[in-house]
């Protein structure tokens, strides 16, 4: 699980209040501002997007098939300032999907920080 391990998708959650499907991406690490970091982030979201893309998703949760999407991602600690520039991409780049992108920081004070949206 995580971004180390962009073969797996991490969380599939359906909001019955929004209607909204959350598919979530989970980075514990520290972000350390490296090329290497954001491309295995770049390897998980493609292989998300080709999970949905390619009818994986729909045959899997066929309940869910039409419904607003949102690709998320949870972090234990706030990306720094490059990997938003990255973050800020992929949310236009997903857009074009009709894909929605909400990038979340929980820390140690808890903070909720929203990127983006459906």
């Amino acid at each position: 699980m995580g971004v180390e391990n962009p073969t797996v998708i991490d969380f599939v959650g359906h909001n019955s209040r929004t209607d909204q499907v959350t598919l979530a991406i989970v980075e514990e690490r520290v972000w350390d501002g490296s090329e290497e970091r954001l491309m295995q982030l770049q390897a998980k979201i493609n292989n998300y997007l080709s999970f949905v893309l390619d009818g994986q998703f729909a045959q899997m949760y066929p309940d869910f098939r039409d419904k607003p999407l949102v690709f998320q991602l949870d972090c234990s600690f706030a990306p720094d300032a490059s990997s938003y520039s990255f973050l800020d991409q992929v949310k236009n780049a997903l857009t074009n999907y009709k894909i929605g992108w909400v990038v979340k920081v929980f820390g140690a004070n808890d903070q909720t920080r929203r990127r983006g949206g459906p």
